[in-house]
């Protein structure tokens, strides 16, 4: 399942590592806070995948926020919506030298952008892997 606009790209020449303690501003809606999934993100998820339209059971949603670390990552985008964290975004990949990403799915309406920094972070994330475990 891959759900992404296109056309925005940030480069990524930091640490992805890093990139998880902090937010970015995106060319249009709020600031994003990109963090690992966890179990309690499962109610964020379901109504995301719901608002795009996305069919998703409880399995897929459990596969999300419970991973082995050592061989998938799930990266979470949130930002405050109406005074409260939201969850806008959730990515996956499994790691790997020459990985895409098999789930990227956005709030298009409220994150511009996004869509391309998850896969962008989710790829960088999962070579750094690569490299530090050959």
């Amino acid at each position: 399942m891959f759900e992404c606009e296109r056309g925005w790209a940030m480069p990524l020449s930091r640490d992805p590592g890093a990139l998880l303690s902090r937010s970015y501003e995106l060319p249009a809606g709020p600031r994003v806070r990109l963090r690992l999934a966890r179990p309690s993100d499962v109610p964020g998820f379901r109504t995301l995948f719901a608002q795009r339209g996305i069919p998703v059971t409880d399995f897929e949603l459990q596969r999300l926020v419970r991973y082995d670390p050592r061989r998938r990552i799930v990266i979470c985008a949130m930002a405050p919506i109406r005074r409260a964290e939201t969850v806008v975004g959730v990515g996956s990949i499994e790691l790997g030298a020459d990985a895409e990403p098999d789930t990227v799915v956005v709030d298009e309406r409220l994150t511009d952008g996004l869509g391309t920094l998850l896969a962008e972070v989710l790829v960088q994330r999962a070579q750094i892997h690569a490299r530090r475990t050959a």
